[in-house]
C-alpha cells in the first residue's frame, strides 16, 4: 500500500500539507473545469486534488478538514468538530464557493450568506476532492467566486468489495464506517455508512483560557451514501444516487439580559438533516462525446429546540442539460443549461434563475486555450453575463506557465435580502473581476492571483444588510516545493501569501496574511510510513478594527500508517502535538494535542 514512488505532476496540485506515499496516476482526470472529464495536464485553471487514497492516509474526517490540510485555504471554526466553519478560498468569504456533491448543489439557503457546511459533510465515501480556484462563472453560473469545489464519492469496481473503519482516540472521538460495492453485469451500485461521534470541547472559551476547564459540547454524526447505475445499452446509462446525514451538535449558549458568553451552558443542541437526491441518464456518442441530463434536489433541515420552534428548511432544485462534442482531434465543445430554484421556508422566498453555457477548448501544440461564455436569468435581478478565458504553455515535461482571467458574480442570499429587521431587498450581485498566473519549473510552483470586487455586501452599525460602494482587493501568491530524494524521504513546503482588503483599505476579518505549512516522510520499507507536518498561521485579527489578533502559532502533527496485511492497515495519528493553545474565532475553543489509533480492514 505504501509503496515508495516519485511524484509527478499531481504532487504540485494536491495537498500542500499531505504526503503521498501511494500510487498515483500520473495524468489524472478531472471534470470541474469545464464540467466534462479532462486530464489535468490539459487544465488551465489552476486546481488542487484531494484523492480518496489521500484522505484515507492522513485519516481525515469531514471535508472542512481536507480542505484545512491544503495549507492554502483558511479556516475559522468556531469550536470543536462538528461546529460552524468558514473558509477563505483566496481570501473570499465561504458563499463565494460553489460545492457540488456528485452534481448536486450543497451550498445551503439557510445559512446567512447561502455558503455550504462542510462540517457536516464525511469524506469516507469520497472519491476526490477537485478545488478549482478563480472565477468561475462563465463555467458555473452565481456564486462562483473564488472558484469550485467538486466532491465525487466513490462507486462500484467490477469485484465485490467492503471495506471498513474503526477509530478512537482523544475527547472519546470514535469513527465507524462500512461500505459495499460490486458491478453484476449492467448493474452497479455502492452503499456506505459512517458514523462520527465525539465528546467534543467547549465551544465558547475565553480567551487564553483552556477549553478542557469548561463543560465539553459533543458531536454525533450519521451518513448514508447510496450510488446506482445501469447499462440499458452500451451507449446510455441510468443513473441515481443518494447522501443522508443527521448531525447533532451541542453548542454553548449567552446570557439573556448582557448577552455574556456562558461555556458552561448545557442542553443546547441543533440538529441538522441533509437529504441530497439525484437522477440521471447519459448517452454516449463516441469514446469523448455525450449528451447528460439530470434532476437534483438538495433539502437542508436544521432543528434548534432551544433556539427556535420551527425547522429551517432550505431547498435547491435543479436540471441541467449538457453535453461535450469534439470538431476537431484536438478541440471539443462543452454547452449545456440548467434551471436552479432555491428556497427558504422560514421567509416562504425563493430565487430562480436559467442559465446557458458554452465552454471552447483548443489544442494547439503544446498551447492550449480555453474561452467560456454564460448567460443567467433571473426573477430577482438583472441577467449577468460572465465570461473566463485561460491558456497554457507546455515549454518541456518540467515547465509549464498557464494565465486565467474571469468575471463572476455573487448573488445575496435569502438571509441578506429579506431577514425581518436585518434584510435587505434592494440588494444587488457582487461583481468580481479574477486574474491568476501560474509557473511550474520542476519540483517548483508559482501562483500569483488577484480579485476586484464591486458592490461588497455588508452590514451598518444596526447589522442591516446593505450594498457597500467602492472595490475590495484580493490578492496574493502561492509558492510551493515538493521533493523525493533517494525514493524514501519525502520534502514538502509551501508558502502562501494574502492581501485582502475592503473598499476603505481595511483588512478582512479572519484572513491570515501569511500561512506556511512544511511535511517531511520518511518511507523504511513498503510496509510503513513516517510522516510529519507543520502548519504556521500568521497574523490574523478577528474584527475589522485590527484589535483581536487569532494568529502567529503553529500546529504540529505526526501520523504512522502501518499495513499488517494486504487486507488490514493500523494507523496512530497526532495533532497539535505540542499542545499549543490557540483560537481560530476569538472566543470560541480549539483542540489542544490529540491523538487517534484505528484500523482499516477490507474483504
Amino acid at each position: 500500500m505504501f509503496k515508495k514512488t516519485t511524484f509527478s505532476l499531481v504532487a504540485f496540485t494536491t495537498l500542500i500539507s499531505t504526503l503521498q506515499a501511494t500510487d498515483t496516476a500520473l495524468d489524472p482526470i478531472v471534470v470541474s473545469a469545464t464540467q466534462t472529464e479532462q486530464s489535468l495536464k490539459e487544465v488551465t485553471s489552476n486546481i488542487d486534488i484531494i484523492t480518496a487514497s489521500q484522505l484515507e492516509e492522513k485519516h481525515i474526517t469531514s471535508v472542512i478538514e481536507a480542505l484545512r490540510s491544503l495549507g492554502n485555504i483558511p479556516i475559522a471554526q468556531s469550536g470543536g468538530v462538528g461546529q460552524n466553519s468558514s473558509f477563505f478560498q483566496r481570501g473570499f468569504s465561504s458563499a463565494n464557493t460553489v460545492v457540488m456533491v456528485d452534481g448536486i448543489r450543497y451550498n445551503d439557503p439557510t445559512t446567512t450568506q447561502g455558503q455550504a457546511q462542510l462540517e457536516h459533510l464525511m469524506v469516507n465515501d469520497i472519491e476526490r476532492i477537485e478545488v478549482i480556484h478563480g472565477a468561475q462563472s462563465g463555467i458555473w453560473g452565481a456564486n462562483a467566486v473564488a472558484g469550485v469545489i467538486n466532491i465525487i464519492t466513490k462507486k462500484a469496481t467490477k469485484q465485490f468489495q467492503a471495506s471498513t473503519i474503526l477509530e478512537y482516540g482523544t475527547y472519546a472521538t470514535s469513527k465507524l464506517g462500512a461500505n459495499v460495492s460490486q458491478k453484476v453485469g449492467d448493474l452497479s451500485y455502492y452503499v456506505g455508512a459512517n458514523q462520527l461521534k465525539s465528546d467534543g470541547i467547549s465551544t465558547l472559551t475565553p480567551r487564553g483560557q483552556n477549553p478542557k476547564n469548561y463543560e465539553p459540547d459533543g458531536y454525533l454524526n450519521q451518513t448514508v451514501n447510496a450510488k446506482i447505475s445501469y447499462d440499458l445499452t452500451s451507449a446510455d446509462t441510468l443513473s441515481g444516487q443518494m447522501n443522508f446525514s443527521d448531525a447533532k451538535t451541542h453548542y454553548d449558549g449567552y446570557d439573556a439580559l448582557t448577552f455574556a458568553p456562558l461555556p458552561n451552558s448545557v442542553a443546547n443542541e441543533t440538529h441538522q438533516l441533509n437529504r441530497l437526491g439525484s437522477v440521471g441518464y447519459r448517452h454516449t456518442f463516441t469514446n469523448a462525446d455525450f449528451m447528460d441530463v439530470s434532476y437534483s434536489r438538495a433539502t437542508f433541515d436544521k432543528r434548534d429546540p432551544l433556539g427556535w420552534t420551527q425547522t429551517f428548511r432550505g431547498t435547491n432544485k435543479e436540471a441541467t442539460v449538457l453535453g461535450k462534442f469534439s470538431y476537431t482531434a484536438n478541440s471539443f465543445v462543452v454547452v449545456g443549461g440548467n434551471t436552479l430554484e432555491s428556497h427558504d421556508t422560514i421567509g416562504d422566498h425563493t430565487l430562480r434563475s436559467k442559465g446557458v453555457f458554452a465552454t471552447n477548448t483548443n489544442h494547439l501544440g503544446n498551447l492550449i486555450l480555453t474561452q467560456s461564455l454564460r448567460n443567467d436569468r433571473y426573477d430577482t435581478f438583472k441577467d449577468k453575463t460572465t465570461g473566463k478565458v485561460g491558456a497554457k504553455y507546455l515549454f518541456a515535461n518540467d515547465i509549464a506557465l498557464s494565465s486565467n482571467y474571469g468575471t463572476a458574480y455573487r448573488v445575496p442570499s435569502l438571509y441578506e435580502l429579506y431577514a425581518g429587521f436585518y434584510g435587505n431587498p434592494n440588494l444587488q450581485p457582487e461583481t468580481t473581476k479574477s486574474f491568476d498566473a501560474t509557473l511550474r519549473y520542476r519540483s517548483l510552483t508559482f501562483t500569483y492571483y488577484n480579485n476586484r470586487v464591486n458592490n461588497l455586501i455588508g452590514y451598518n452599525s444596526f447589522y442591516v444588510n446593505e450594498q457597500v460602494e467602492g472595490k475590495s482587493h484580493l490578492k496574493g501568491y502561492e509558492a510551493r516545493y515538493q521533493h523525493t530524494f533517494f525514493d524514501t524521504v519525502m520534502v514538502n513546503v509551501a508558502y502562501n501569501r494574502l492581501i485582502a482588503k475592503d473598499q476603505k483599505g481595511n483588512d478582512l476579518a479572519r484572513r491570515p496574511h501569511d500561512t506556511a505549512s512544511g511535511a517531511l516522510g520518511y518511507y523504511p520499507i513498503d510496509k510503513l510510513s513516517l510522516l510529519g507536518t507543520l502548519n504556521y498561521i500568521g497574523t490574523r485579527y478577528d474584527d475589522a478594527a485590527r484589535t483581536l489578533q487569532t494568529g502567529r502559532y503553529v500546529l504540529t502533527g505526526a501520523i504512522i500508517n502501518y499495513e499488517a496485511t494486504l487486507k488490514l492497515s493500523l494507523y496512530l495519528r497526532g495533532d497539535n502535538l505540542t499542545d499549543r493553545r490557540y483560537q481560530e474565532v476569538n472566543g470560541y475553543g480549539a483542540y489542544g494535542r490529540t491523538l487517534m489509533v484505528g484500523l482499516n480492514a477490507q474483504f
